[in-house]
């Protein structure tokens, strides 16, 4: 007997050594409940900034969403908002089933975002009773869709906009979110309507204490376009995110000086970016990350050719920082440079390369991009981002409560008696060395579902590295390895009596 448990000892042992030096794949990751829905990322956090730190570290479509929780509102939070990372799929997915969590919800915007036209309209009835709400938002749209057109050229009428009422008895409140053709603002600055990192309230999520939600207004004439797999309601919900802003070759960026209420007079100073002396770049001039503008003008500085970038463009929807290039025509497609026309180089954070695109008509109509090229790894999000502790969980009743472990562990540094568990699509962590402390925390549902994930993970050329025969491996199934788990748990337990 005492041999035989050695030798599953030994086993065991020779198992944990083997995921030790191949720990699970993060890209193993369970799905929504359709296989074109995207995988499952639920993280609530204390601190805004957690959040996009977080955020800006994982390599999934995810967004940054506040919450307002009446719990925490009423006790310990004191009115403090808490933060939720996850897809736009899965916030959609999980809306309306936790009424009491999610119905308070708010978009996070941004900061430096490319976003389009937006406008927070709302007055009290009581105190303007010769006020009528409506027509004065038709005449506001009329307005703006005027200064749209003289200062961009941009055609725009009511069917672009989308129009949600949350108004109520005491107040009139709207929200309008511009949808121009193949165009959107650089960000909250040129939008001209709010400071950095704006919280922008849901369609169909109400303020806390409050019951009326927004909704499609009566006299809306937006309907979204139809999307393969999409309800026409999450279309909706999807039109009313500010920052859902793709980028496409077609999209004009558009800037808007606030200091200059002429007519528009094109790029401007601000958005260039140069690279002094000192070679560092401060201020408004850099992008929200600056170690890659530093890289990006690198490389358009070779050859004896002095390139600038006169401007960035950053698509948090997919973590794409696209770079307008000066003095620099130079081309991949046709392995020379442009005589006139410009270039352009975008930057994938999340897929942690760049390449480069053209303004010529010729490259635009052929879709060129060039090859991809690798960040160096000073500039990748996870060399910049340094991870903050994970505060809260959501139970699958949707009740938020602070987390039982802070600290938020990574797929490199997973040891023998950690688990990463999602059960149905949310994420929580239970972390914890092989001791009886550890075994109490568990059943053998979870551990066999923990050792089955892990196996799947494991390729065969990396198995047969086990120091075992074929008739061992048949011996040595998960029955066994729950087996052995018992018998340590039960001889640790003599042990502590």
């Amino acid at each position: 007997m005492k041999k035989n448990w050695q030798k599953r000892v030994k086993d065991v042992e020779i198992l944990a050594s083997s995921y030790q030096k191949h720990p699970i794949s993060p890209t193993y990751k369970p799905k929504l409940s359709k296989p074109w829905q995207p995988s499952s990322i639920w993280k609530l956090f204390h601190r805004q900034q957690q959040a996009f730190n977080f955020s800006k570290s994982c390599k999934a479509d995810i967004h940054v969403f506040a919450l307002e929780n009446e719990k925490e509102k009423k006790d310990t939070m004191h009115g403090q908002r808490i933060y939720l990372v996850t897809t736009y799929t899965e916030l959609w997915f999980y809306y309306r089933k936790y009424q009491k969590s999610l119905m308070h919800c708010y978009e996070v915007i941004p900061e430096g975002s490319v976003c389009h036209l937006y406008f927070d309209l709302e007055f009290l009835k009581q105190a303007n009773p010769e006020c009528d709400g409506k027509q004065m938002v038709v005449k506001l749209i009329q307005y703006v869709c005027q200064k749209l057109e003289e200062m961009y050229n941009i055609n725009c009428s009511v069917k672009d906009i989308l129009n949600l009422d949350s108004s109520n008895h005491q107040k009139f409140s709207r929200h309008l979110v511009f949808h121009l053709p193949n165009a959107a603002f650089k960000n909250n600055v040129h939008v001209g309507v709010y400071t950095k990192n704006r919280n922008f309230r849901l369609y169909k999520s109400s303020k806390l204490g409050n019951s009326t939600s927004f909704e499609i207004a009566e006299d809306n004439q937006f309907v979204p376009k139809p999307e393969k797999n999409v309800s026409r309601e999450e279309l909706f919900f999807l039109s009313s995110l500010v920052s859902n802003v793709r980028f496409s070759d077609g999209l004009t960026v558009l800037t808007c000086d606030s200091s200059d209420t002429k007519k528009f007079k094109g790029r401007h100073e601000q958005d260039k970016i140069y690279l002094p002396a000192s070679d560092t770049m401060v201020g408004h001039h850099c992008s929200p990350y600056p170690e890659i503008d530093s890289f990006i003008i690198s490389q358009v500085n070779k050859g004896g050719i002095q390139g600038v970038l006169r401007r960035w463009n950053y698509f948090s929807s997919e973590e794409l920082i696209v770079y307008d290039v000066g003095k620099n025509h130079w081309c991949e497609n046709i392995g020379r440079a442009h005589k006139s026309n410009n270039i352009m180089v975008v930057v994938d954070l999340k897929k942690e390369i760049w390449y480069q695109k053209c303004y010529d008509p010729v490259c635009r109509a052929q879709k060129f991009r060039s090859e991809s090229h690798p960040l160096p790894r000073e500039c990748c999000l996870d060399f910049l981002i340094d991870m903050d502790e994970l505060v809260f969980t959501m139970d699958e009743d949707g009740n938020i409560a602070p987390s039982q472990n802070n600290v938020c562990p990574t797929w490199t540094n997973l040891q023998l008696g950690d688990i990463w568990l999602q059960p149905g699509t949310q994420n929580s962590a239970l972390t914890g060395n092989l001791d009886t402390a550890f075994i109490d925390n568990i059943d053998d549902a979870m551990l066999l579902e923990a050792v089955e994930d892990t196996e799947f993970n494991i390729a065969p050329d990396i198995q047969s590295e086990l120091s075992m025969n074929s008739e061992e491996a048949d011996i040595l199934s998960d029955n066994d390895l729950l087996a052995a788990v018992k018998e340590l748990e039960a001889s640790l337990s003599k042990g502590t009596k």
